[in-house]
């Protein structure tokens, strides 16, 4: 079996007693009770996400998870209710663990990757561009004050010769 399986979105489960407590009651089920229960947790989970409820869908699935992590259906089903990107790819991940022949995953694994490329990429470009304009604004205002101080001292030359001619 994978050991690469992460619990997406622990975040809920706010303290490690909280977690202890519901690891403890997972190891206590016998196999056949683990698998009722795991069916009703889907089972719910479903009907919850269908009436819109997609807080308790996610608890739900959350907790069939921990009872079976090597199950790709609870993946696939905590996939529809995880809304964070990093929460989505830890599911993805985990149902490629679990079968890696699962070529939708796959696909949008690799399209998580190409759409986190292109923000990047995007986000060098408008560095880059703001960088550029920069550049372009330092070298405007160097060349106002080149012009400033030139017209500044035309202006006293030519004050000066005025005043040379008129009193001369």
């Amino acid at each position: 079996m994978p050991e690469a399986i992460q619990i997406a979105s622990g975040a809920r489960l706010r303290t490690k007693r909280q977690i202890a407590v519901v690891n403890s009651m997972a190891q206590q089920l016998t196999p056949t009770n683990k698998k009722m229960e795991f069916a009703q947790l889907m089972q719910h989970g479903r009907a919850a996400f269908d009436r819109g409820d997609k807080e308790l869908a996610h608890n739900l699935w959350r907790e069939a998870a921990l009872l079976d992590p090597y199950n790709e259906q609870v993946w696939l089903a905590l996939l529809d209710v995880l809304e964070t990107r990093d929460d989505q790819r830890v599911c993805l991940e985990n149902i490629l663990s679990i079968n890696p022949m699962n070529t939708q995953a796959r696909r949008m694994l690799r399209a998580y990757t190409v759409d986190d490329q292109k923000k990047i990429e995007k986000r060098a470009n408008a560095r880059r561009k703001e960088a550029g304009l920069r550049r372009q604004r330092r070298v405007i205002v160097s060349r106002a004050v080149i012009l400033g101080l030139l017209l500044g001292v035309t202006g006293i030359i030519f004050a000066i010769l005025i005043g040379i001619l008129i009193y001369s």
